[in-house]
């Protein structure tokens, strides 16, 4: 969860400004140009007040927030406001110290992305496009283009080793030190962990797709792509169908462009347009969606999707069971079998799966967000205390805590309990003395990390 800056962001707070570069007129030209308009005056100011200033104090010198409220006339909170525009678009990284009475922060001063880089972000370049308009984002990005290398010509560059030589190496070591460098931002501030992928590969089971396809760079544009389309997991699958091919694997240009097109059909032919007056509590999960659409489908339909509309007679028995036993609504249900599917490797198990839904049902789960919300409010927790438990650092970063896809909730911790959890469902299966949910240690402490808020 985001920390609250009324409760530690104080006058006498400190800070350090981290940047290991010098900013070019360039860099100050793609700022004016292209992040202007989407972060206003005042979040561009503090950017070059922390550029600028850091130039008359030593590399890593402690200085007080309270030269902040002198130097713009504003209190922390609206500070805080505008370095939230600054994270958002990747212009900033915050850090906080972990040590319990070093009340410290440190700010990384990214560089702007380049031009190129900035209208090829499908984000980035869109919002822009919106904010300004048509004429002016044309006449921006003619502004900033440089024409191509002129063709038919070979290059006839010496080689480093045709001109000089290297001589005795007698004594010499590559330097360890850390030195000055040009730390580019990378685009809009998002988390491979802010779409889920596994809900995804559970879609595309049975089609042309491979998971070898959706390497770190297609993952984050897909990352990018569903927020900034309000798109599902379903939803990505449709677009991932018309921009991928069995060899060629998934073309980013087509992506994006059946991406636009897809919210495009859906919206009317309007585009999204950016939207800072909401804050990240309000807006919700990137899941949310796709969680409230499972309350309006029918378990039996989705063991069809899961199964590629092949399930077998035990997934049928299963689902019907379920339906016909307990009275767990439909999004519950649905919950259930993907948390299943998922915790088996795609073995709906009938004894643990009707464990699990009697155990719901006398806790009382009805509704499929507020359980799919209580499992990300305990991640975000487990996270947490993991990470001040098992930092190395002396710094954590401030906000945007990474959440694991729901659907890992015990991968991790089960890796070396999983021989053992098939040998108890094996014995339960074959008619061995079984036991109540709430008699299984296994069951409850799943249940209870499920409901934990």
């Amino acid at each position: 969860m985001k920390m609250n800056f009324n409760e530690r962001l104080k006058p006498n707070t400190e800070f350090i400004i981290y940047k290991p570069f010098k900013m070019s007129q360039t860099h100050l030209d793609v700022l004016n140009e292209l992040y202007l308009p989407l972060i206003q005056a005042e979040a561009s100011m503090i950017y070059i007040y922390f550029n600028e200033s850091s130039t008359h104090y030593e590399p890593l010198a402690v200085r007080f927030h309270r030269e902040i409220m002198d130097e713009f006339g504003k209190p922390l909170s609206d500070f805080s406001t505008e370095l939230e525009k600054l994270e958002a678009v990747g212009l900033i990284r915050s850090y906080v110290s972990n040590e319990a009475h070093d009340d410290l922060f440190v700010y990384e001063i990214l560089l702007p992305l380049t031009a190129e880089s900035f209208f090829k972000d499908p984000m980035m370049s869109l919002y822009l496009y919106n904010q300004i308009g048509p004429d002016a984002f044309r006449k921006k990005k003619e502004k900033l283009v440089y024409p191509k290398m002129p063709g038919n010509v070979a290059e006839v560059t010496r080689k480093f080793t045709e001109v000089f030589t290297t001589g005795s190496t007698g004594g010499f070591t590559l330097p360890q030190e850390t030195f000055q460098k040009e730390s580019y931002s990378s685009g809009p501030n998002m988390d491979l962990d802010d779409f889920d992928f596994d809900v995804l590969f559970t879609h595309l089971k049975g089609t042309k797709i491979d998971k070898a396809f959706f390497n770190k760079e297609i993952r984050m544009l897909i990352v990018k792509l569903s927020a900034l389309f309000d798109l599902n997991a379903y939803d990505i699958k449709q677009i991932l169908l018309s921009s991928t091919t069995q060899y060629a694997g998934i073309d980013k240009e087509q992506l994006k462009y059946e991406a636009r097109r897809y919210y495009q059909n859906e919206n009317n032919n309007k585009l999204p347009k950016l939207n800072n007056d909401v804050s990240s509590e309000d807006k919700g999960s990137p899941s949310d969606s796709y969680i409230k659409n499972l309350e309006n489908i029918s378990p039996l339909d989705r063991l069809n999707d899961i199964r590629n509309f092949n399930p077998s007679d035990g997934d049928l028995k299963l689902v019907t069971d379920l339906i016909a036993v307990t009275s767990l609504p439909n999004g519950v249900l649905n919950i259930l079998l993907e948390y299943v599917y998922q915790q088996k490797q795609g073995d709906l198990n009938y004894p643990y799966t009707m464990k699990i839904a009697k155990d719901w049902e006398s806790k009382g789960i009805r509704s499929a967000l507020d359980a799919y919300q209580s499992i990300m409010d305990y991640r975000n927790q487990r996270k947490k205390e993991n990470q001040q438990a098992n930092s190395k650092h002396n710094f954590k970063e401030r906000q945007g805590e990474r959440q694991p896809s729901w659907m890992k909730e015990h991968k991790s911790r089960q890796g070396d309990k999983e021989k053992k959890t098939g040998e108890e469902d094996s014995k339960k299966q074959s008619g061995s003395n079984q036991k109540t949910a709430k008699d299984d240690p296994e069951i409850q402490k799943m249940i209870q990390e499920f409901r934990k808020g």
